[in-house]
């Protein structure tokens, strides 16, 4: 799903009271997007990845459990794990077949699959075998005066200290900063700082936010982390639970042994997606799990508890009792 054009064929089909069936291959950002408009436009709506859970390269299992459950109760068929074996219909699409079973579709979005659009450029600048761009600490590439940024290189993660795909369009526009600032230095000055890598989504009545790295991505990038999962509602505990005090969740991730934090999430029905940018700046200036514990953040009975939302998570990591 990539431009315009596709934006334009999808709004018709939603709009299209023929169109009953709608199949949504990837179950990442723009899959969730997609199968949450198609349902929201009255369409009966299979979610399909080879994942095991939905959104299960941003998020842990502690939350992606809770959105599976409610992407369900909105009634889309969450299928998870599943192969494409094929599409199947007679000049036009009537159904996909799976390795799960077979799903009825009369529009199929796919949303799934992206690699970098970077074949042109081979055998001119130096790419990974994975078809990145490759970039040096000060993202110039193999050829003089050529820098790169953007989503086809690979961006140095504070968290991981490392080099990982991180597709944000806040990466880019970091990227494109650094370079206009040290453009015109013969050797620049510093090289690029790196980026944590920072994301929110709704989905349906939940919204998060997600910083740095989560289970998988550490796996994937040889990092070893410790995780702490806390849940807890908005307001203190002597206010009923309920619309205006939902329960909300944060996890963290951080070194064993260091206990710098390496990457967390926040989710809740309420609008908590702020906090991210707290577990991001912490991420970023390296701060321990003892440092976000004792934190000093504001207090007001209409706008927050005594101890802040991030200040108990960061306890809770610790193993401290709340009081």
């Amino acid at each position: 799903m990539r431009g315009y054009d596709w934006a334009t064929t999808i709004k018709g089909k939603l709009e299209d009271d023929s169109v009953k069936n709608i199949t949504v291959i990837g179950a990442g950002y723009i899959g969730i997007e997609a199968a949450e408009a198609s349902n929201k436009a009255g369409k009966n709506v299979t979610l399909i990845d080879m994942l095991d859970r939905p959104l299960g390269a941003y998020l842990d299992s502690e939350m992606t459990d809770i959105l599976n459950k409610h992407l369900e109760d909105q009634g889309i068929n969450v299928v998870m794990g599943a192969t494409i074996k094929s599409f199947d219909g007679d000049g036009a699409v009537k159904s996909v077949t799976t390795d799960k079973g077979t799903f009825d579709a009369d529009f199929v979005i796919q949303a799934a699959g992206v690699k970098p659009n970077t074949d042109w450029l081979k055998d001119t600048v130096k790419l990974t075998d994975r078809g990145f761009i490759e970039t040096n600490e000060y993202l110039q590439t193999n050829l003089p005066d050529v820098y790169a940024v953007g989503d086809a290189t690979l961006t140095y993660s504070i968290a991981a200290q490392a080099k990982m795909p991180i597709a944000l369009a806040t990466v880019a526009r970091r990227q494109a900063r650094y370079v206009t600032q040290h453009l015109f230095e013969k050797q620049p000055s510093m090289p690029f700082k790196g980026l944590v890598g920072s994301s929110a989504l709704s989905v349906f009545d939940y919204h998060f936010a997600t910083s740095g790295l989560n289970e998988a991505s550490a796996k994937r990038n040889g990092v070893t982390v410790a995780g702490s999962f806390y849940e807890d509602t908005l307001r203190p505990n002597y206010v009923p639970e309920g619309k205006d005090n939902p329960k909300v969740y944060v996890k963290l991730l951080f070194d064993p042994q260091t206990h710098r934090l390496l990457g967390g999430g926040v989710m809740s029905t309420y609008d908590i997606t702020a906090e991210g940018n707290v577990l991001a700046l912490a991420i970023q200036n390296e701060m321990k799990v003892e440092d976000l514990a004792e934190a000093d953040f504001f207090f007001q009975p209409g706008f927050d508890r005594q101890w802040s939302l991030m200040n108990l998570a960061a306890q809770h990591a610790l193993g401290e009792s709340k009081f």
